[in-house]
């Protein structure tokens, strides 16, 4: 910009040399076109600054981790005067997955005409992100001032944890009734109270496939009562390592874990109930027995904070106590566990559950820990693959 007020200025000089040394109408005029085009042009950009309509739209509120999405920047000119040239600085997504914040885009919209930009890319992990404009800056014709627009738009968008499915698993939740029942499919007993249309994460099994048919759609048996046993889920997700992308990574492997366990034990006819932190010191409780809430929790996980590591999974036991009621089993999930932690959930829990599950995604779990596990007839420790999540907990419960 300063060379630009530098050539302005050698114009300047000589406009007005050459009117002194040619005392003429036609060189005063020319001197009097260089003196008065800098405020011309002022008062264009400042108006075109002032009806310039900038907007930034995602093509999804909600998108999973890791999945393509666009974000479209949306200039409108409302001037009778081209905005040129217009400088963008904003944060955008990149298809690594990154986020890039300071990307610049010059931009130019002509008189009474739209122009669109659109960034495509992907986020690694879960959370709700900001994107979108951090400053417009639009210039006059001769580059000499510039214009820095008040509102700098931008959209929210929320990026879920990945969905896995397990139902080619064993069932997570032993059942209290003899073996001839417990050997039956939940789905396979007939009993259903209402039926509704298919929704994501629906399993084709439970499909009544003669209403289906009738109605040119698919169609869900809703059954009429939870016949197995509960499972209490215990989601942490607190900063166990000093690295940030460390333990984005390990939350994003609890959050996946949790829901993927969430999910088996619905589609086997049961419920599942998560405990999970809200922040550093709340708890959040959750139900979940049909899809819909199987989404309820996808949306919730997709935005949950990591605690700092003094809001471990001790802080969320108290409350899990609360919800046990017989011998459902306990899945406890975190990145990391240590073995006074264990024996203080046990000691809490004591007789009022059935197994008791450690998920961790700590690559090398403490040798205390691994030690007091052993010693507790019902328990097992797991190792959580946060670059696998899927084989992970397949591993674990096949």
């Amino acid at each position: 910009m300063a060379k630009y007020r530098f050539l302005y200025a050698l114009i300047y000089l000589g406009s007005a040399a050459f009117a002194l040394a040619y005392e003429s109408k036609l060189t005063y005029v020319l001197f009097l076109g260089v003196a008065v085009l800098p405020i011309v042009t002022l008062v264009i950009m400042i108006l075109s600054g002032l009806l310039l309509k900038v907007e930034v739209i995602p093509d999804t509120a909600y998108v999973g981790k890791m999945q393509d999405f666009d974000v479209t920047i949306k200039v409108t000119n409302r001037f009778i005067a081209p905005v040129a040239p217009m400088m963008i600085t904003g944060t955008f997504q990149e298809p690594d997955g990154t986020i890039l914040t300071g990307r610049h885009l010059v931009l130019n919209a002509g008189p009474l005409r739209k122009c669109e930009y659109v960034f495509g890319g992907c986020i690694r992990y879960r959370g709700e992100y900001q994107l979108g404009v951090d400053s417009i800056v639009i210039y006059d014709f001769l580059r000499i001032f510039k214009f820095k627009l008040l509102k700098n738009p931008f959209c929210n968008v929320v990026v879920t944890p990945r969905r896995i499915m397990l139902d080619e698993t064993n069932a997570l939740c032993a059942d209290d009734y003899d073996s001839s029942i417990t050997n039956t499919s939940f789905m396979d007993s007939g009993s259903f109270a209402s039926v509704r249309k298919y929704a994501d994460g629906d399993l084709m099994k439970r499909v009544h496939w003669k209403l289906s048919a009738k109605h040119d759609e698919l169609m869900v048996k809703e059954m009429e009562q939870n016949l197995g046993s509960s499972a209490l889920i215990v989601t942490d997700m607190h900063a166990a390592s000093e690295d940030d992308d460390e333990n984005m990574k390990a939350a994003d492997a609890c959050a996946e874990a949790a829901l993927a366990i969430t999910r088996k034990i619905i589609s086997d006819g049961r419920s599942a109930l998560n405990v999970y932190h809200t922040n550093a010191s709340g708890v959040g409780v959750l139900s979940a027995e049909k899809p819909e809430d199987y989404e309820r929790l996808v949306a919730l996980f997709a935005v949950l904070p990591i605690t700092d590591a003094k809001h471990g999974a001790e802080v969320l036991i108290p409350r899990a106590v609360e919800q046990l009621s017989s011998t459902e089993p306990v899945f406890v999930i975190t990145p990391r566990l240590e073995a006074s932690v264990f024996t203080s959930i046990v000691d809490r829990i004591g007789a009022a559950c059935g197994e008791i599950r450690i998920y961790t995604t700590d690559p090398t779990p403490p040798a205390e820990l691994i030690a007091a596990v052993s010693t507790v007839r019902n328990a097992s420790i797991h190792r959580l693959d946060p670059e696998d999540v899927s084989v992970s907990l397949r591993n674990s419960l096949i």
